[in-house]
């Protein structure tokens, strides 16, 4: 029997999206967290249907390799003038920006062009509802939940990212349920791709708005984080990832999780999350087969400016690929009235904001997955320092979901440390070399600097 559960789950290739769950025509799907923390569905065999396997016609990854490229191209390359760049497929416009309201500007994750968008939509009556995450009221699917936002007091409430699985079926179901209504949603690129190859959403949701993404971890992630936090996983009232701080640098944020007593310390995003992150712990394996940085398959994607001209702006300032006309005309008309400040930007410097994830994701990806890179795609080879530190990181993926699991949420964060104390020490060592290797560079480009001040004063 084809489903997404033989086909998907079973390989370790499914990112917990939940809009197969949401469109199976005889409810044989439905999400569930498993041991290792992943969210995916669970199939009733009595009720899958053989020869369906409508589930896998929408999955991104029922292929194994997730390549947008194609999809994106059928989408999005309709008229001459219609760019393309090799790293973000087809598009139309890229701006750079913010909201000039400073009070919403701060309470975004950058500068808050992505909840300024779908409120523009909610006002035209471009769409009736929006599809936006809060906090789950049930927590047996992690700790946030897809709901319809039919207000813009509704959407402002939601602003902010969020770094954990979160699955649609539910949103799915209503709005299949329903087809007066017209919806946007905005989310990852795995999301984003699923609800395109719907058919069953293709007029009910019109506009699909994207986050760029560098791969994510399971619900594991956030659990440890509260740990860290010192608040109890049962007991969540709030849950912040990016809590800016005040006047610093837009990187300078922080993590923090409330719980019903109003209790919960920060923890600095430079010092723990960003560790978990870069180092692959409780990442997601499906987010090893996934080429997708810019979210092709959206109307629009939305990223942070990492970019030298604006790291020292405290409030955030945000990027956006835009491949829909109609997102233009609202930036544009946003603009004129003084709701937001936008300019164009090229291509170049959105992919350069975006550099360690265009590495990462789509240069990298071959050898993650043991494939031959093709001869034309003009990439450089990985190193050797790349391999090992994959080696590490696909060692330290798996190894962190069952020791968290068997040791952590029993005995406490010292306990899972010691029973992957091995891997914390080969990663050490592994950074040191890293390091060494780096320092001649850094060197010679510091001598560089000195020797142009110098020639700069005669």
């Amino acid at each position: 029997m084809l489903n997404v559960v033989r086909n998907v789950v079973q390989k370790d290739l499914c990112s917990g999206c939940g809009v197969c769950a949401g469109v199976c025509p005889t409810d044989a799907l439905s999400m569930k967290i498993q041991e290792n923390g992943d969210l995916t569905p669970s199939v009733d065999v009595v009720l899958c249907r053989d020869k369906c396997h409508m589930c896998l016609d929408i999955c991104p990854f029922s292929q194994g390799l997730y390549n947008p490229r194609e999809r994106n191209t059928e989408l999005f390359n309709l008229t001459s003038d219609t760019k393309y760049d090799a790293d973000i497929g087809w598009f139309s416009d890229c701006f750079v920006g913010y909201r000039r309201d400073e009070t919403l500007r701060k309470n975004s994750s950058s500068g808050g062009l992505a909840t300024w968008c779908l409120e523009g939509l909610l006002k035209r009556g471009l769409v009736t509802c929006v599809a936006v995450t809060r906090i789950a009221r049930n927590k047996d699917k992690g700790f946030f939940e897809f709901y319809a936002a039919s207000s813009v007091d509704e959407l402002r409430q939601s602003a902010g990212s969020i770094y954990h699985p979160v699955e649609l079926s539910e949103i799915v179901k209503e709005i299949t349920a329903d087809r007066s209504k017209r919806w946007a949603i905005i989310g990852v690129p795995c999301l984003c791709t699923a609800i395109r190859n719907s058919v069953q959403l293709k007029k009910t949701v019109p506009f699909v708005l994207g986050l760029a993404c560098g791969m994510y971890q399971n619900t594991y992630y956030t659990e440890f984080l509260l740990s860290k936090s010192g608040v109890n996983r049962t007991n969540i009232k709030k849950i912040e990832y990016r809590r800016k701080s005040d006047g610093g640098p837009p990187s300078d944020y922080r993590f923090r999780g409330t719980d019903n007593r109003g209790t919960g310390k920060e923890v600095p995003y430079r010092g723990l999350p960003f560790y978990l992150g870069k180092n692959a712990y409780f990442r997601l394996n499906a987010c090893n087969s996934c080429m997708d940085v810019f979210s092709e398959m959206a109307d629009a994607c939305f990223m942070d400016a990492w970019l030298p001209a604006y790291y020292q702006e405290p409030k955030g300032t945000s990027l956006v690929v835009v491949r829909n006309r109609n997102l233009i005309e609202l930036l544009r008309e946003g603009q004129i009235r003084g709701e937001i400040s936008i300019d164009k930007i090229c291509p170049e410097e959105v992919v350069e904001s975006q550099r360690g994830h265009v590495r990462r994701k789509r240069e990298l990806i071959y050898m993650r997955r043991g494939m031959r890179e093709p001869d034309d795609t003009g990439r450089a080879k990985p190193t050797a320092m790349e391999k090992i530190i994959w080696l590490l990181q696909r060692h330290a993926q798996n190894r962190s979901k069952r020791a968290w699991v068997k040791y952590g949420r029993k005995y406490g964060r010292l306990a899972f440390w010691l029973a992957i104390v091995d891997v914390l020490f080969m990663q050490s060592i592994t950074t040191i070399v890293w390091k060494a290797n780096q320092l001649p560079g850094r060197l010679i480009r510091k001598y560089r600097d000195i020797l142009s001040r110098m020639k700069g004063k005669e």
